[in-house]
Order: C-alpha cells, then structure tokens, then sequence
C-alpha cells in the first residue's frame, strides 16, 4: 500500500478473527504497533494507532470471516509517523538582556528530571507543540503562530482579541491526547495575560525600535499552563467515553468517536456555577434539522447535562440552559470572527447539596492560574507603557427570565403531537426517517391530493385489473416485463427455443389483512432474476385463509384463463415457447396440486410413497405385506417396496392423470384431495423447489435433533440440570458470537424430562453466521454424534452451494450429495 508502513502483529493466540473487534483486543493491538515503533525508532499518536488497528481487523473481516488468523496487517499512512529524535523546536533566548531570555526559557521546568511528553498537533504541528511536567502544560509557539496576536496587541484596536484559534488547538491537545479537563474562562484569561507580557517585554527591550523585530529574533515561545485536571477513565455510558475523578465536584469529560468523527463534551462544576464545552461537531448535528423546520435539536446535549448534574449532585435549570445552548450555537453560526472548534456557556446553579464534604470541593479562586510574581519570575519584569488592552472576552453568566418557557413548552407540545400521529398512523421509524430525509433534502413536501393524482397517473400506465377483494395485470404483459429484467442478464435470450417463467406464491400479512402475492420471473436469467428487487409482481388476492377451496373462491377465472392463453411471446422476428413453471413453498404446492397434506397418510408431494416407507432407499428394499377388503373379500398380497422417483410413474411419481383416476374412486386416495387449483397448468414436474424455504426447513430439524441428542445426558436431578446449564452456557456464548441475543438457549421448564429448548427466529443468512464451523458439537455432544452432526451440516451446505450452479458439468453431482446428505441424516 503506497504512502503507508506495513506493521505484522501476531494474533495467533486469540480464538477466532471476531474476537479481534473487542474494544479491549484492539487496545492490545495497539500498543503491539506503538511497541514494534518504538524499536523502529518511530511513533505515532495513539488514536492513529487505534483507527489504523480497526480498520485491519474490518479488512481481515472481511475476508476470513469464521476463520483464525495467525498475523495481522496494520497500515499506518505515513503522514502519522515520527521519529523519536523529532524534538520540539528549542527556545531561543537573546544574549543582550535577561529579560529576552525570561520570554522564551524557564530553566526549572526543562530540567532533565522532568518527564516530558511532547506531542506535535494537527495541523499546527511544525508551529506549536505540547509537552507536561509535574502537572503544568508547557506550550511551545513559533513567532508565525503568534504574530496575528502580536500585531493586535501593539494595534490601536480597542475591540477584544480572538484567541480563538490557540484556545482550540490547547483543548484539543488537553481533551482528545491527555484526557484531562480544563477551565475555560481562567485558561483564555491566562493565555491573554502572557501574550501581554510577552509583547511588554519586547516593547521594553526595543526602547522605541520595532518590537515586532525583537519578537521574530527571539523566534520561539513558550506559555505555562498549571490549572489542568488529570481525569481517570469510568464507566462508559451507551457510546461515550466518561472520564472523571472520585469528589463529586471533578470535572466530567465525554469523548465519543463515531466514524471519521469525534464528539467532546466538558461539564467543569463550582459552587455557584457550571461551565459547559462541547467541540464543532456537536454544533454540526444540533443544526441538522434547523435549515427545515426552524429549530435546533439539542436534546442530546440536554441529556449529557442532566447525567452530569445528577452525577455532581447539582441543580441546574436545564431548559434554561437548553436555551443557552441555541443562543450561542446561532450566535456562533452568524458570527464573522468565530473560528473557535469549542463553544462555552457558564450557567448558574440553583442548589448543591448543603450536606457535601468540604473535602470533595474544587477552589473556586485563581490559586490554580500563575500569580502576577510567578509571571514576572518566569519572563521578567515589565512596565506598562500604555494601558493593557482587554484581550480576552468573558462568557456570560447565563440567567434567562421565564418568558422562554412559552416557547419550550410549544416546543414539547408540537413534539407530543408528532409522536401521537406516528402512533395513531402506523409510521414506522424508516418511513418517518425517509420522509424527514426528503423534507430536509428538497426543501418541500406536497399534499396527498397531488400524490394521489401522480399516483393515478403513473397507474394508468399500467394494464392493471381489479376485482373486489385482488389487482393483478395481464400474463402477456407481465412475461414481457419478465424477459426484459432477465435480458440485463442474459443478452441471448432470442437463442432460446423455449423460456422458463417460474411462477412464485406466498401468503403475507399487509396490515390487518392475508394477501397472496404472486410473481414472477425468468429462470433463464439467472440467480439476479429471482432477488426481490428484480421479481415482477403479478397479482394481489385478499384470502380468508391460505387452503385450496378458499383459494380457488378468490381467483378470479379470468385470470387463470388468461395465464392458461400464453403460450409463445414473440423477441424481435422469433415467436418463442413459455413454459410455467410453479415455486414456492411445498405448503403452497399443497394448495396448488390439492393434495391433502403433510398429517396424511401420503404426504410426499413428488411420489405416492406411504409414510412409514419413506425412509426406502436403493440400500433398504424389501416386501411388505398388504391386506385389503373386509370378511370374505379380504385378500392378502406381497409388494415390492423400493425407492421412488419425483418424475419416474413406474416408481411412484405423482401425476395429474393418476390424480384424474383417483378423485373419481375415492377422495384422498393416495394422498390426492380435490383437482388442482389451476387445472392441467401445471404437472407436478413443473414444480421448482424454493431453496430458501428448504434452507430454513432443514437447519431447524437439524438444530432441533442436535438439542435433542444434547438434552440426554444419562443422569438425573440437580446432576442432570447442571449438565444442561454448562451446556445452555456454551451454546449461548456461541450465539453472542455469531448472531447476538437475539437467539438463545434455555431449559425447557414445560418439559418434565427437562430438554434444551430455542428461542428467537434464525432468517437464512443468520443460519449461515450460526451454522459455522466453529460451532461446539464435541462440547455438547459424544465423539461420534458430534461427528455425525458436523458431516451432516457440511454436506447440507454442499448442497446449498451446488444449487446456484447453472453449468451442465455439474449433472449428476447434486444427486451425488443429496443422496449422501441422506443417508448421513438417518444414520
């Protein structure tokens, strides 16, 4: 990878790749990088190790998903780099007075005995730069850093300095690298106030000369900081880190990184008042929904407040605060000169707790800020020639009067209204997103009159047909639709002499009423053509319930008739056959056929096979005695009972000529119940069968048989509980890993024999997360069961995988697996 260092970490001990996104393995990982830097003699900041750590294991993911990996590969953009000779820019002092050496040099501090951690910025790094000892932050500063606030102080300007810019890049460095907190008013205090020293100090060497001549000689400076607060990390809280010390009056930080961003959030408490930092990217997503309807969301903000002020044990009126919150978020957006990335209220507290220890008190005076004699000790004595210009500009003490309250109050009722017509209405959480989505992106929204009227339209295009209780279009129409999908696919669709159209029913439930939806798609298009997005709806039908009577009262005959009358469609010059074919469900094939079912005797749907003959294979033929008739017509015979066949009539295989000749003997024979909902439409080799059903059918009897062998544990009592419970622990732990809570394990109490028991529902791709090679048969089942088991989960996805092949080559070989996959089954 260009532009990158490519670091190998050895993951080998960890149990499988999805143990890597663990937030505590990824800590691991990168102090693994940071290790195997330090012996390169480089470094790099710890959330460019972090994010570089996730984004190997996303990639690893990705390609290995269920697997183990013995190394990973970390790339680190070579613009995180440093070397570890990298030193900060040194200060530089002038041998004509002490007092230029005092600007730039503080012998004490950069002794040798200090433990130092420098720490290049952003985007400011070759300018500015961090670095703390004994708890006071040491800031090294270029004269090009500086020279916009020397200028302004030696201006005639009476309007307050931005320090805007330097604030941000100080709290960046003390929130996001040192996870400490800071006291914003006092540190704009502190840095005016240094500034002013500096330049008083540079007017004074220049005795009327250009001071700005002596400040760019001097080249580097350096302001001390003493009021920052070392925070200890806490309990997280949903996905904010929290950062805060044990007195109830510690400064609470929040740090949440979501994506390429992160959110920082500072509540710093007093006696009598509270000061509130948030960064930039809060204010990005408060304004999110204040371009459409007027206002800004701050609910989010509001919610941190009430947990920090519940956590410090302090009053705070949060509404007014809330109002605060807009007040200076639109202030800011409109202000020409805020560059700041943070924004500051203060807000009064109302009460603290009388009862609080003292000790657990933070000082509120200026004890922790530099007094004017350590000033004049660190960059010399100075004399005002002209007043210190005001240089900084204090936040307001936030005490809003209740006429806002009118407005709040308006503010919740119109929310409530809201909620209460999504509940009234049915609005789904997507659907209100979408629309929300679209008012904010287009600016606008149109009545339901004028969506009805484009609705009407736009149908009218469509050969739709209605009857009372269905819509459905016309066959030809829908088969066109079809072909047109599939030749996206297949380009050589006029080659065919015959096309494949498979017809697809399933019953649903669309809000209080059963709807059987019918589509349907072009086999000869391949896999794509039979997505949801690309399947063509042909027909809605409102049923009482799904059987076969009540289905052939709700189709209409001309519909029917009207399927039943394509025979050809014609691409280009060549009138091509259409052969329909039906999918679906086997119960729906049940319904279509009119069969009796799976609870009959004969519940096969391909053959006419008995139930108790089903398991008859090549390996398993033998003769059955058969009675029939009564008294003296009572005979007794021997047949021959082997393997059927789904299309063979001399093994069996349904037809619709033996169901003819059956249903005019007796109802029911062999399974046959009524004439089949479409007539001589579809013979039961035309039935294709729907994978996906099959798929869900075959790993819940798979599941249910391993929790069956799983339950016998050969003891009894408390014994044989506590076997089941080590048993329930590892299989729910294997769910955690793979699907989530969402499905898990339980002793089934219902069940006097006391078995393991599933909740939850596994969809297909759950079944495959589940169903992964790493699932612990030896651990809850014996050696030859969970052998057993393993083969006949593995030659079931052999066959999952072989029925998206279309190529000829691969004739034969499913039946070769279906067979084995079979046999392993009933062994």
């Amino acid at each position: 990878m260009k532009g990158a260092l490519k670091i190998d970490v050895d993951v080998s001990m960890y149990v499988s790749v999805e143990s890597l996104k663990d937030s505590r393995v990824i800590n691991e990982i990168s102090k693994k990088v940071i290790d195997i830097l330090k012996e390169k003699g480089q470094k790099a900041r710890l959330s460019a190790v972090e994010k570089a750590s996730k984004n190997a294991v996303s990639l690893l993911l990705s390609k290995k998903k269920g697997k183990t990996a013995s190394l990973l590969f970390v790339y680190l953009p070579l613009n995180v780099l440093e070397s570890l000779r990298d030193t900060v820019v040194p200060t530089v002092s002038s041998d004509e007075d002490s007092s230029t050496r005092s600007v730039s040099e503080d012998d004490d501090i950069e002794s040798d005995s200090c433990d130092s951690q420098n720490s290049p910025y952003d985007s400011h790094s070759r300018h500015i730069s961090f670095s703390m000892c004994d708890e006071v932050m040491k800031v090294d500063m270029t004269f090009e850093y500086l020279l916009y606030y020397f200028k302004y102080s030696l201006s005639t300007n009476n309007r307050a300095m931005n320090i805007d810019k330097i604030l941000s890049d100080i709290c960046t460095y003390v929130f996001l690298e040192l996870k400490c907190s800071v006291h914003i008013r006092k540190l704009k205090k502190e840095i005016s106030l240094q500034i002013s020293h500096i330049v008083q100090s540079a007017r004074v060497h220049a005795a009327g000369k250009s001071v700005i001549r002596i400040l760019r000689k001097i080249s580097n400076f350096t302001l001390f900081f003493k009021f920052i607060n070392p925070l200890t990390e806490v309990q997280s809280i949903g996905e904010f880190i929290q950062y805060r010390n044990k007195d109830n009056l510690s400064p609470i930080l929040w740090i949440r990184k979501t994506n390429d961003e992160t959110d920082v959030f500072q509540f710093y408490p007093s006696l009598d008042m509270v000061e509130i930092t948030f960064n930039d990217i809060f204010v990005k997503k408060t304004l999110s929904s204040f371009d459409v309807f007027g206002t800004i969301d701050v609910d989010e903000l509001s919610y941190l407040i009430s947990e920090c002020a519940l956590t410090s044990d302090l009053k705070l009126d949060i509404l007014t605060l809330e109002e605060a919150f807009k007040t200076k978020i639109l202030f800011d957006c409109t202000s020409s000169n805020s560059s700041s990335c943070f924004s500051t209220i203060v807000g009064k507290v109302e009460q603290i707790d009388e009862l609080r220890n003292d000790g657990d008190q933070i000082p509120t005076n200026d004890s922790l800020s530099f007094s004017e004699e350590e000033i004049d000790a660190i960059i010399g004595r100075t004399y005002t020639t002209r007043g210190i210009k005001r240089s900084y500009e204090e936040d307001p003490i936030v005490i809003e009067p209740n006429k806002n309250k009118y407005r709040q109050n308006k503010m919740i009722k119109d929310k409530r209204d809201l909620l209460h017509l999504k509940d009234t209405y049915y609005l789904t959480d997507a659907a209100l997103k979408a629309i929300f989505g679209y008012v904010q992106s287009k600016k606008k929204i149109f009545s339901l009159k004028e969506i009805e009227r484009l609705r009407k339209k736009t149908n009218s295009k469509f050969p739709i047909l209605h009857t009372k209780t269905s819509a459905y279009v016309r066959f030809e129409y829908a088969v066109r639709t079809a072909i047109f999908v599939a030749r996206k696919y297949e380009q050589k669709l006029d080659q065919f002499d015959t096309l494949n159209i498979r017809f697809n029913m399933d019953g649903t439930l669309i809000g209080n009423k059963h709807i059987v939806a019918i589509s349907i798609n072009c086999i000869e298009g391949g896999s794509q053509c039979q997505s949801a997005k690309n399947l063509i709806p042909l027909g809605l039908f409102e049923v009482q319930k799904e059987n076969t009577e009540l289905l052939r009262q709700s189709l209409p005959a001309e519909f029917i008739n009207d399927i039943k009358s394509v025979k050809y469609i014609s691409i280009g010059e060549k009138n091509i056959s259409i052969r329909v074919r039906l999918g679906g469900d086997l119960m729906n094939a049940v319904y279509v056929f009119g069969l009796a079912g799976f609870s009959s005797n004969y519940p096969c749907i391909f053959c006419t096979q008995h139930k108790d003959d089903l398991y008859v294979t090549d390996d398993t033929v033998y003769d059955k005695v058969v009675t029939e008739g009564k008294g003296k017509n009572k005979q007794t015979f021997t047949i021959r009972i082997g393997p059927t066949s789904y299309h063979d009539s001399t093994k069996k295989a349904r037809s619709l000529a033996e169901q003819t000749l059956c249903l005019a003997k007796n109802v029911n024979e062999l399974g046959y119940k009524c004439e089949p909902l479409f007539g001589d439409l579809f013979d039961y080799q035309d039935y294709c069968v729907d994978t996906l059903h099959m798929k869900l059918r075959v790993f819940d009897v798979i599941l249910k048989d391993i929790l069956a062998y799983a339950s016998r544990t050969g003891k009894y009592g408390g014994e044989h509980l506590a076997i089941l419970g080590r048993k329930i622990k590892i299989l729910n732990q294997h769910c955690e890993r793979t699907v989530g809570k969402r499905f898990f394990f339980q002793i089934d109490t219902d069940d006097k024999n006391k078995t393991i028991s599933s909740h939850g529902k596994l969809s297909g791709h759950l079944q495959d997360l589940f169903f992964i090679d790493s699932f612990p048969y030896d651990d809850i089942l014996n050696d030859e069961i969970a052998k057993s088991a393993r083969i006949v989960v593995n030659k079931f996805k052999e066959i999952l995988v072989e029925v998206k092949h279309t190529s000829i080559r691969q004739k034969g070989v499913l039946k070769r697996l279906s067979l084995e996959f079979v046999k392993e089954f009933r062994q």
